[in-house]
């Protein structure tokens, strides 16, 4: 039976690929988690792990060396530069520890195009993307060193059961607080049933090697992304959906931030409070024009806020993004039909199961 591990299971992606491949015959699942804490929930829906640091080469062959399908879903942490060179470790060692006919599938993100808002014609890339961008790179280079076959999947916004963009909207449902654009976008997202899905067209050989964006399969508008969070949750959906702002001429935007900016001058604190001190020397006449004034504008500014048109939140009209995508064999509903991960229930105090053996050991788990 094919081996497929998973690095990083204990994220909110990997755990809960881990429970919907878990129940896949066609595998058999190796969740590979950095020590026993992490590993914690997914022991607890009773899911057998393995623990240690792919970035140390000596775990590294424990922990991979007998998997055909190693899944990189591990998430570094620290600044820019730490993050690179961790994954590059990770990246390294998934393609020297890893069987001869290992078959490699790296995580990236859909922040590599850069900028997302559509009012950007240069799309700056932030250091996260950089970083993400350059462990592409460095993917491509140890799969032409080391010819095993490799899949870089750039993700969307991950939603589903265990996903927090997906929490977030059907909190917004239940709230009743749903403001969506009049102009309906692409999402840009990606379930993890499809996801796993994937994973499986790839373990079946089914998709051929290379670089390619995945999400939704056809691609989902937010629209769409929350009429199905509210069927999920059995509610009642009715957004609010905002008028079309008019579109300003670069010169009228222009004026318009300055003239932002002359008023957050204006009413900075260390400003007010200088004039403050400078009025407390002047005329009672000119004092209490000051404060007159003062009181007036803040009304103004305070009616002003009741009576302004609430507004989506800006990534619901970020631009789409893609041209490689994935050859899903499903369409995203059909998957989450078959692959929905199924509700926490903890399992009994003696079923948590024992570790799984390290790769090449023959007996039980130690």
């Amino acid at each position: 039976m094919t081996k497929v591990a998973i690095i990083g299971a204990n994220g909110q992606v990997g755990a809960e690929l881990c429970l919907l491949l878990g129940k896949s015959s066609e595998l058999e699942l190796v969740a590979v988690c950095r020590n026993r804490s992490g590993s914690a929930f997914l022991r607890w829906q009773g899911i057998a792990c393995r623990h240690g640091r792919v970035a140390d080469p000596t775990d590294a062959l424990r922990l991979l060396g007998d998997c055909d399908v190693i899944v990189n879903s591990a998430l570094a942490t620290g600044t820019p530069s730490e993050i690179r060179r961790t994954e590059e470790r990770i990246i390294h060692n998934i393609f020297a520890c890893s069987k001869p006919s290992a078959t490699i599938i790296h995580f990236s993100t859909q922040s590599v195009y850069g900028d997302p808002r559509p009012n950007r014609r240069v799309r700056r890339r932030n250091s996260y993307a950089r970083a993400k961008l350059a462990s592409e790179r460095h993917v491509r280079a140890e799969q032409k060193t080391s010819k095993k076959p490799a899949y870089i999947l750039r993700l969307g916004h991950v939603c589903g059961t265990m996903q927090e963009i997906s929490h977030s909207i059907r909190e917004s449902i239940r709230e009743g607080t749903v403001v969506l654009p009049a102009k309906d976008c692409s999402s840009n997202t990606v379930y993890t049933a499809s996801v796993a899905g994937a994973i499986l067209q790839i373990m079946r050989g089914a998709a051929q090697p290379g670089t390619y964006d995945l999400m939704n399969a056809p691609l989902w508008t937010w629209r769409e992304v929350f009429e199905y969070e509210a069927h999920r949750c059995q509610m009642a959906f009715a957004p609010l959906i905002a008028a079309q702002a008019p579109e300003r001429s670069l010169r009228v935007a222009g004026a318009a931030s300055i003239a932002r900016l002359g008023a957050s001058l204006v009413t900075s604190r260390p400003l007010v409070e200088f004039a403050a001190k400078a009025f407390a020397h002047v005329p009672n006449t000119l004092n209490n024009r000051a404060v007159a004034w003062w009181n007036a504008n803040r009304a103004r500014r305070e009616i002003a806020a009741l009576s302004r048109r609430q507004r989506p939140p800006e990534h619901l009209s970020w631009r789409t993004n893609g041209s490689n995508f994935f050859p899903a064999d499903h369409p995203t509903r059909s998957l989450l039909d078959m692959w929905q991960a199924p509700p926490a229930t903890q399992t009994t105090a003696n079923s948590w199961p024992e570790d799984l053996p390290d790769a090449g050991a023959k007996n039980s788990a130690l």
